[in-house]
This record gives C-alpha cells, structure tokens and sequence, in this order.
C-alpha cells in the first residue's frame, strides 16, 4: 500500500505512470483570451500581491500577519503539503483541525484546540464555499485572524461575496484556473507587497513553458508549426549547456505547485506572460465551461457502483477547481493513472501525525478530475469511460 503520512520531503517516490493523454490544468488555446468580464474572483475581495505560487502567497500572508516562532496556527486535517510548509517556515506550530464527510469544519474539535491560535486556514474544497460565517464569528469571538484559501476558488461567491472576501488575507493559486504554469496571489486590505521581477531568463522559460505544455496537448498547432524552428535551437542550446555541466538549477525554473517550498521565489512577482494571460483571459468562458464540464460529469457518474460524488449538485456563484469522486476500490487509482487519465489524490500526503478519519480516507478513496475550461468534450467523454471501465472491472472482481 502506497504511503498515507509523511513529512514534506519523506515521500515515497511515486509509480512510474506513463503522462497523461489529456490536461489535468488549463492549457493555452484558440479560445484563451477574450475580454468578457463580469465574473466574481478573488481578486474582487482586497488589493492583490501576485506571486510565482500558492505556497509563496501563504508565507507572505503569515508575515503580514505577523505570525511567527511558537505561534499555533490551526490547519484543515485534509490539506496537501503546501499549505503545512509555509507554517513551519516560519516557525509556527501547525495544529490540525477534523473536518466533517462534506469538508466543512468541524468547529467543536477546532475549539478543542484554539487556545492559544493566531490563526486558522480555512479551504474551499475543490471550489465549493466553506461556512464563512460561522468561521468568521469562531475566529473574531477567540481573536484569531482567518486565512482564506482559495486555491481551488479563484472565481465565485461565497455569501453574496467574491471568494476570499471574509478572511483577514485570501491566498489563491492562479495557475490552476488560467492557462499558465506558475502563479499563485496573496489578497488583503491595506497596500500590496513589492516584489521583485524574475529576471530575463525566466521571463523567456515561463513563456515557452506554457507553449510546450498547450502542443503536447495538441493545442495551437498552426502557432506550433510557425515556432518550430525556434524551440528546437533552443532544445540544441539547453542539450549544449548539459553536456557543458551548465544545466539550469532550480532558481532558473519556472516553479510549479509540485515544488517544496524554496525561499529563493518569496520576494519574487510571476513573469509577465503570466501577469498577460491573467489580465486578458476570458473570464465569463472560464466559468461557464467549468460549470458546465463538471455537469457532463456528474451525469458521466452517475449511478455508478462504489462511487459518489463528493458535490450533487452545483449551487449558482460556484466555479468549480475539479470534479471530486469518492471511490471505494482503492485499485482504480493505479488502474486510471495507468491508461494516462489525468488524476491526481488531493491530500495524497499529510502532515505526520493527522488522525482525523475522514482526512485519512478522503486521501485515499477521493479522486480529482478536471473540468476545466480547456477540456474538450471528447477528452471529457474519454474519461467518463475510462472510469467507468475501472470500476466496473473492479465490482466485477470482487462479486458485488
């Protein structure tokens, strides 16, 4: 059985699976830009700081927080390492809080474990609304700041509100909504942080980054063509640099949500490309794909044997991260990733000493598909039958 528990960098090196054959993340495409509006963001909710990452903008909103050495911050049990790093970097004690079946907070164990906070993060699952009020009436009546995140709820409302606007600071990841490769913002009131550009090259790296990622998906392709000449001179290049033992070390890469945390990108803006598609993407597309992928979903699954929708139903203001189906058989996993199905295990590692019941199965059984709004309906129909296939090998196996 796969590992459930580490610390951040003690995990177990994953399977060989072979990539995947669709976009687990927006990529670009004809459709990218557009300058519909009109959509509610994060962005709505204070003055922003953009940063390379999600993680990045976590430790920026502790600073500004002034949390710091021996200072308790109460975490969700279900969480990706991310959100755990940037706590223990700043020498503060992460303290984790259960959460229910349908991931809201369970607030009697959070009280058990208040006293003496600074803070408590609150994640809008896969881009469904926590309940803010009740969270900012538990966080006001101890005196403990409230960190939004919206890593998986870029767009929407949350209470006639844009998302992030009940905490004292909203982070969010950007690059899991727009179609680029890095990005995440710290949003609060009062003036945003000053940070420093990239430099050239990684200006360039982020660019290209984003083009090889939309071709391999087969993306773009009269664009791919015309640049083809100019992508292989520099595959000779960075070839030419390895055999010189100059390859380009991590400063030099354009970091993903898949990095530890590294402090040479905290002081450190996203690369102008990035900043570009943010500021011209189609917004009212991005919306309404997703809300309408995560519905050919859920009617995909639906009925489906030893499975169930973590998300019935889609309520009006949410902009969905990813469709989440619980499944039983715990062999579908490795059985999907196996075939290039792009899914991942949100909270697949948790911080050492997490008992909470529901963290720990979520973890295992809750499987995340994309609905973005770069899906194709074939891609999109593709995996329905791809999972279906699974498990239905599966209950077939077992004789139920």
């Amino acid at each position: 059985m796969e590992q459930t528990r580490t610390l951040a960098g003690e995990k177990a090196s994953p399977p060989d699976y072979p990539a995947a054959t669709a976009p687990s993340h927006p990529v670009l495409s004809a459709g990218t830009l557009g300058l519909a509006r009109g959509v509610p963001s994060v962005l709505d909710a204070g003055r922003a700081t953009h940063t390379v990452s999600g993680r990045m903008a976590l430790a920026l909103a502790l600073e500004r927080l002034g949390i710091g050495r021996g200072a308790r911050v109460l975490l969700p049990s279900y969480h990706c390492t991310a959100l755990v790093e940037p706590v223990v970097r700043a020498g503060a004690v992460p303290v984790f809080y259960a959460l229910r079946r349908d991931l809201s907070a369970d607030l009697e164990d959070a009280a058990r474990k208040a006293e003496g906070a600074r803070a408590l993060l609150a994640v809008h699952y896969f881009g469904f609304p926590q309940e803010m009020a009740a969270l900012r009436a538990f966080c006001d009546a101890r005196g403990i700041a409230l960190i939004e995140d919206c890593a998986h709820a870029f767009f929407g409302t949350c209470g006639g509100r844009p998302m992030g606007a009940h905490g004292d600071v909203a982070v969010a990841s950007t690059w899991k909504f727009f179609a680029v490769r890095e990005g995440g913002c710290l949003v609060a009131r009062g003036p945003a942080s000053r940070l420093s550009g990239p430099g050239l090259r990684y200006e360039a790296k982020s660019m290209m980054n984003a083009l090889e990622r939309a071709w391999e998906m087969g993306r773009l392709p009269v664009l791919r063509a015309m640049a083809g000449p100019l992508f292989r001179l520099k595959d000779r290049l960075r070839d030419r640099r390895k055999r010189g033992g100059g390859g380009a070390g991590a400063a030099s890469d354009v970091p993903t949500g898949g990095l530890e945390f590294d402090e040479s990108w905290l002081g450190r803006r996203p690369s102008r490309f990035t900043r570009f598609v943010l500021a011209f993407s189609n917004r009212r597309r991005i919306a309404r794909l997703r809300r309408e992928n995560y519905a050919i979903l859920l009617d995909g699954f639906h009925g489906l044997p030893g499975t169930k929708a973590l998300f019935p139903a889609l309520p009006d203001g949410v902009v969905p991260y990813v469709f989440p189906l619980l499944v039983e058989d715990e062999g579908v996993f490795p059985a999907l990733k196996r075939r290039g199905v792009p899914i991942v295990r949100f909270g697949e590692f948790l911080w050492e000493g997490v008992e909470d019941p529901v963290a720990l199965e979520y973890s295992r059984k809750v499987l995340q598909f994309p609905c973005h709004q770069e899906m194709t309906r074939a891609e999109i129909d593709w995996i329905v039958a791809e999972v279906r296939e699974a498990v239905l090998k599966g209950v077939s196996r077992c004789g139920t």
